[in-house]
């Protein structure tokens, strides 16, 4: 799959974790699994390289991918990378089109919250599907014990068991084992078994890395890759001290929503339904940036005072209740721990709005409730909101000098906001206050779209994420400002400053917002702050929140009191990484509490820090045994052992840093044998002469390699006649057959790989593979002296280079596959009909005949003797030898060894051509041979009609015919120096190299 991405702007390569799943995957017949890894580590790559895998090789002809609203473009620009045509976006105008054309082949993406209402999901289930992928598949599950329409659509469309389905999240399994289980499922619907039985670590086991598979970036750091593919992360609380006015309307604010919700609760009860959830929304608006504040409190007084004249009692009694109904859907959905779709709300109904827009309707509607007391408050607010925005407002001040720092030093930055009012005023406060050569690279994404840098504005057009993107990669944008509409799927690895700009009460938010940032293909340390002031609810936020539920393993930070205007805390221990944050989010499961944003401020409001304090410490313990179970189910952590396993016997241990250094070392002497020049600069190798520049990474060194060899020879299979290195492996080294050899699954090619047999002067062998093969050969390589045109061997090693590549090919990447099937088939499941590879299947994995590339001959510096009656036996079966050949290749041979300067002369009846041969014989695994002057003399007239036939390994009893056409041009010789009665030379093709 290195050719991915051949023309993309974006190139991509696997990386080892990736080259894990995949070697383990293409093997499989269907491929049905959930890729668990954690944010950041490229699922959607891998899913695109399943889908390109099946489409070239198992011609499959429709592939549904069902994802979220808001993350359809951004996979219709990662199809479009892997430059995948034929793509078909689902959407309500269209859905009936492509019923009609009878849903032609190709790749359609839809919105997952639009296919599974009914009148779009029956036409979607009566399609023949090939393969479906779902992204965010953790949100396809079951609720309170019911099954979502999204588990309904999904359950039904891979209900049949030969569907190949690739399912995606970060968070497989999110502390209820019933809905996690139903999702393992989804991917194997042969499983009989209750949830309740197949709850025990045995299960849980079997289907790690079989099923499926997660990976972290620690992982993938320190197991997989051996190097640093994931920077740090650094975690700062900026905390800035407030204003007096700024301390005044968060006092007053406090006040008035902790009167107001406890008075709530001694008429009505603690049942949260659309009073607290109204103060809720006042308090996060209010938190947010004064701006919100002002334009939530004008809304809320103007609605009210329509409403009190247009409601009489018993229209407001239907209302209450209506908004108590709204008020359980928005805290679930909104405010709960997932988020669902962060940026964009789908309904049940289909109508798509901004939850901007959703939260804002619904506080107003709310402000019915209100008195008249309760409207004198808020008119007071409202006008201390005024006084502190724009130059007033402490955290704006420190956001603009955290972005003034960091765009100074050429770093790109993105500042996260939960609400889009508070976006459009960081985003117009910072055009009017950075220098103007800043200001004019500063964007806007919204609900509503993108407003562009400065330079793109005069442009009549709409913009989108992928014009975002490239003007970060550009340089046109240095400072992003985003709603969470940006935060889940977008990828801005470009950037790597992330600022939360209010106080964030959802964990997983800041997590979620970081893995855009901080992922695959990011090269700075990621630095991630998040500002707060010093008002009662930001100090809880840091104090509560951030130290024990965000990074709960931290201890300290509420000792830390800010002193002066501004402190900056690093939230993590020097003992502990940024991996270690919060990774899984909780649910609700056997009276386990369930972490929800909007319950988190019901407690602060109405009883302070010590409320939210014991709010979080029974989430903490919830969380702790949540991790014990992760443990338990094998997602924790991947055992390194198998891994080590997997890559050096499986793969060949060609992955990390030592195989890109060797194919680096290899592009270098590659391009210096073709005559080329390579200068290493900041920006990466540069082959003086051609196009290829700037290149860094291991599939830029593959790809050079290919172009700069790819017309040197068109002949296969090659001989490369080399001298031995010095170093010791080399000792006794004779001969390494290069073959590829192809394993099939079903009779269906599925994985091939190149090997060497390396054989030795005693007539030993053995099997090099991977990094051990491409060291070998890059030693090699340095050390050529002449190719060979023919090559012919009596002995082959085919059942050797086959053997152990299916031996390892079965061993490291399918028995952990082959032991689930065979192992729940047992008591848990029905039998697998049709999946492979499998046990007790004879064509299920199979290897058949290896292609036989070239090989490598390898002369040593020393001319061997051989036994004295070997002598004139080798020359004359060396004779007899090649004239065999030449008949057998339809030529004329004639010995005119007695009479001429070479010793055969062999005609082609059909072309006319004439060789000019020369033959020479070696007892031992030796190609060193000399030429007479004469020979020597004659071989240059000649030219390519002067053929070197070099019969050598007699010994052996297998002997081979190396062929040299044109020797003198293709071949580097010694030339030796005699002095007897005359000075007479001769030419000697040895292991030294001429100077």
């Amino acid at each position: 799959m290195l050719r991915s991405s051949v023309t993309s702007e974006d190139p991509v390569y696997p990386f080892a974790h990736q080259l894990e799943l995949l070697g383990k995957l293409f093997a499989r017949k269907p491929i049905r699994v959930l890729i668990g890894d954690e944010i950041g580590l490229g699922k959607t790559v891998s899913a695109i390289m399943i889908i390109k895998y099946l489409l070239e090789a198992e011609k499959i002809r429709r592939i549904l991918i069902l994802v979220p609203r808001v993350l359809v473009q951004q996979w219709l620009s990662e199809l479009k990378r892997f430059n995948l045509t034929n793509i078909h976006q689902l959407e309500r105008n269209t859905i009936a089109g492509y019923q009609t054309l009878g849903f032609p082949e190709g790749i359609y993406l839809a919105s997952i919250d639009l296919i599974k209402r009914n009148e779009h999901k029956v036409k979607i289930l009566n399609v023949k599907w090939d393969l479906i992928v779902v992204d965010e598949a953790h949100r396809v599950g079951k609720s309170g014990g019911d099954e979502t329409q999204r588990f309904i659509l999904v359950k039904e469309i891979v209900k049949d068991p030969s569907v190949n389905i690739v399912m995606l999240t970060a968070t497989p399994h999110r502390g209820k084992p019933e809905d996690y289980i139903e999702r393992l499922k989804l991917v194997d619907p042969f499983i009989k078994a209750s949830p309740r039985e197949l709850d025990n670590e045995r299960f849980y086991r079997l289907c790690m890395n079989s099923i499926v598979f997660r990976r972290t970036k620690p992982d993938v750091n320190s197991i997989y890759e051996k190097r640093r593919v994931f920077t740090d992360c650094k975690f700062k609380a900026r905390v800035v001290k407030a204003s007096e006015k700024e301390e005044e309307f968060h006092r007053n604010l406090l006040g008035f929503l902790r009167a107001k919700l406890l008075h709530y609760y001694r008429t009505v009860g603690e049942e949260p339904k659309a009073l607290p959830l109204m103060l809720t929304l006042i308090a996060k608006r209010a938190s947010s940036s004064p701006r919100a504040a002002i334009i939530t409190l004008d809304r809320i007084l103007q609605k009210r005072a329509r409403l009190v004249k247009l409601l009489n009692t018993s229209n407001r009694a239907s209302l209450e209740r209506d908004l108590d109904e709204k008020a359980s859907l928005i805290a679930d959905t909104i405010l709960g721990y997932s988020f669902e779709d962060m940026g964009l709300y789908e309904d049940e109904s289909g109508k798509t709005a901004c939850v901007d827009e959703i939260l804002e309707e619904f506080v107003e509607e709310c402000s019915v409730l209100l008195s008249e007391d309760d409207v004198k408050q808020l008119r007071r607010l409202h006008e201390l909101a005024k006084e502190i925005t724009g130059d007033e407002d402490s955290r704006l001040n420190s956001l603009i000098n955290i972005v003034h720092k960091h765009i100074d030093n050429g770093e790109k930055v993105v500042v996260f906001t939960e609400f889009r009012d508070t976006a459009e005023y960081i985003f117009a406060e910072l055009k009017r206050r950075l220098p103007k050569n800043h200001a004019d690279k500063v964007a806007l994404i919204t609900s509503k779209g993108v407003e562009p840098p400065t330079p793109y504005s005069w442009y009549r057009r709409s913009y989108g994420i992928e014009d975002v993107k490239k003007w970060l990669r550009d340089g046109d944008v240095e400072v992003l400002v985003s709603t969470d509409v940006a935060s889940e799927g977008l990828n801005l690895q470009m950037a790597n400053v992330v600022i939360h700009y209010e106080p964030t009460w959802s964990p997983v938010k800041i997590v979620q917002r970081l893995g855009r940032v901080w992922r695959l293909g990011q090269e700075k340390d990621v630095c991630s702050y998040s500002l707060l002031l010093t008002v009662e609810s930001d100090l809880a936020a840091l104090e509560i929140l951030y130290a024990k539920l965000l990074s709960w393993i931290v201890s300290g930070i509420e000792k830390q009191v800010p002193i002066g205007e501004e402190l900056e805390i690093d939230m993590l221990p020097k003992d502990k990484t940024s991996s270690d944050i919060l990774q899984i989010p909780l649910t609700s499961e056997r009276g386990r509490p369930q972490y929800s944003e909007f319950r988190a401020w019901m407690q602060f409001i109405a009883n302070g820090k010590e409320g939210l304090r014991r709010y979080v410490e029974g989430i903490i313990n919830a969380l702790i045994k949540l991790k014990e179970q992760a443990q338990r189910l094998g997602l924790s952590r991947v055992e390194p052992v198998k891994v080590e396993k997997f890559l050096s016997e499986g793969l060949g241990g060609l992955y990390g840093k030592e195989g890109e250094a060797v194919l680096k070392d290899l592009l270098v002497t590659t391009a210096r044998i073709c005559g080329y020049d390579v200068e290493e600069r900041g920006s990466g190798l540069f082959v003086k002469g051609t196009h290829l520049t700037g290149l860094k990474t291991p599939l830029d060194f593959y790809r050079a390699i290919v172009s700069i060899v790819k017309d040197a020879t068109g002949r296969t299979p090659v001989t490369l006649i080399a001298s031995k290195p010095s170093s010791d492996e080399y000792i006794g080294l004779r001969e390494i057959y290069l073959y590829e050899v192809p394993i099939y699954v079903g009779g269906r090619p599925s994985y091939s790989e190149v090997v060497g047999v390396v054989v030795r002067e005693d007539g030993s062998t053995e099997v090099r593979r991977g990094l051990n093969l491409l060291k070998t050969f890059n030693g090699l390589l340095g050390n050529i002296i002449g190719v060979g045109d023919y090559f012919l061997s009596g002995k082959d090693f085919y059942d050797a280079a086959k053997n152990t590549v299916l031996y390892n090919y079965r061993s490291r990447m399918q028995d952990e596959y082959i032991k689930y099937l065979t192992e729940t088939e047992k008591n848990i499941s029905f039998s697998h009909v049709g999946w492979l590879p499998r046990e007790g299947v004879s064509s299920s994995l199979e290897s058949r005949q290896p292609r036989f590339l070239g090989a490598i001959v390898v002369l040593d510096e020393t001319v061997r003797t051989p036994p004295p009656q070997a002598v004139e036996e080798v020359e004359r079966r060396a004779m007899e030898y090649a004239m065999k050949y030449e008949k057998e290749s339809g030529r004329l041979p004639e010995d005119v060894s007695k009479m001429e300067h070479y010793d055969i002369r062999s005609v082609d009846p059909k072309t006319g051509e004439v060789r000019y041969i020369e033959v020479k014989g070696r007892w031992y695994l030796d190609v060193t041979v000399e030429l007479t002057e004469a020979e020597y003399e004659y071989a240059k007239k000649l030219k390519d009609n002067y053929w070197l036939y070099i019969i050598y390994g007699f010994s052996t009893g297998t002997p081979r015919l190396l062929a040299i056409r044109d020797p003198v041009r293709n071949i580097q010789w010694e030339v030796v120096v005699e002095v007897i009665e005359r000075t007479r030379r001769r030419y000697r093709l040895s292991g030294y190299k001429p100077v």
